[in-house]
């Protein structure tokens, strides 16, 4: 009797909770949805740069000797032909004004050569002199001219070991490396700057190799940089690398751009990093969707739809990707609501109902 009284009183306590549990599975999923709208689309290839000048020099000593002045420092602005540093030319004068001299000494011998030829050309034509005489004239200036000129070439060779005894910046640059000294004895060939040039900065980024289809010249760039917060400017790609580079490490393939860093450009630096933004598509007016309402099903793109009550799939055609939401073709029509799928696994046929706001 007691144990009939106790399996009464289980099932007056069951009762109930059965009845909840079945209203609990009948009542319909709430679920988030969002409105198919119409507005522009843009797909984005984001990669960072770096500031870059193929246009530099590495400036060495051209003759041994010792440095007696330096004039240029690193980030110092140079002059094409301006003095960076000078060496002891004191032996490089002296070999000059001996030059010098040999030149006016063989200057005067073949002018005195020349005016006895001119003297003994009279004097043939009265028979005071032979022929053979003027001839031997004629042979000593033409000798005379020939060791002046050799006696010029020397005084040029002269000058230019002068002049390498004096660095000056081939083209406008910045000094980016000294590695010299006042005092230093060096060597030829031993390296003393290291300058870039003010023009022809430009900015290079690596994309990814699957990329190379999409990126044409002329496309248009956004750029910012964390050192200028707040900041953004324009440019666009001027440049294509024409082959496809292999990183190890990262085990990626790449290839290069570049670009101009753009006229509205902050004061960037040489190797600082740049954020680029590269437009390489964009379409205006098209009906989008975020990604979170899509459901891939075998290559094949669903939204969920709520259909009295139910939840049933429609296949769309999609057109262009960008980074959040993805351009509709065809399937569906501007202002229907879509479900959110994100995570959720949700099958056709169950009850939905739209989330309402709390």
């Amino acid at each position: 009797m007691r144990l009939k009284s106790i399996a009464s009183g289980l099932l007056i306590l069951l009762l109930p909770l059965g009845l909840f549990l079945t209203g609990y599975w009948d009542q319909p999923r709430q679920v988030e949805t969002v409105q198919v709208e119409r507005g522009d689309l843009s797909l984005l290839i984001r990669v960072t740069g770096e500031v870059i000048n193929d246009r530099r020099v590495e400036l060495t000593a051209l003759v041994d000797g010792q440095v007696i002045g330096v004039d240029a420092g690193v980030g110092d602005r140079v002059s094409a032909g301006q003095i960076l540093a000078k060496m002891d030319n004191r032996a490089a004068a002296a070999n000059r004004q001996r030059a010098e001299a040999f030149v006016q000494q063989h200057a005067v011998l073949r002018k005195e050569a020349d005016l006895r030829y001119q003297r003994l050309s009279k004097l043939v034509a009265k028979g005071a002199v032979t022929e053979e005489q003027l001839e031997d004239a004629q042979l000593e200036w033409q000798a005379a001219t020939a060791v002046w000129q050799v006696a010029k070439a020397e005084l040029l060779l002269t000058e230019v070991a002068q002049e390498w005894q004096v660095i000056r910046a081939p083209f406008d640059a910045v000094v980016v490396k000294k590695s010299t000294e006042m005092g230093q004895w060096v060597e030829a060939g031993t390296p003393l700057f290291s300058l870039v040039a003010l023009d022809g900065w430009q900015i290079e980024a690596h994309v990814d190799a699957v990329d190379s289809g999409r990126i044409k010249l002329g496309q248009p760039i956004e750029l910012k940089s964390d050192a200028f917060p707040g900041r953004e400017w324009h440019s666009e790609v001027s440049w294509i690398g024409p082959n496809v580079e292999q990183e190890q490490e990262r085990r990626l393939n790449t290839f290069k751009v570049r670009l101009d860093p753009g006229e509205a450009a902050p004061a960037l630096l040489l190797g600082q990093q740049v954020d680029l933004e590269i437009l390489v598509a964009q379409r205006q007016a098209v009906l989008k969707l975020p990604f979170t309402a899509l459901k891939e099903d075998q290559e094949r793109f669903q939204v969920g739809m709520i259909e009295a009550g139910l939840l049933s799939y429609r296949e769309v055609a999609l057109g262009l990707q960008g980074d959040s939401h993805v351009e509709l073709l065809s399937g569906i029509r501007e202002g229907d609501k879509v479900v959110l799928l994100e995570s959720a696994k949700l099958e056709s046929g169950i009850a939905v109902q739209e989330a309402t706001e709390q």
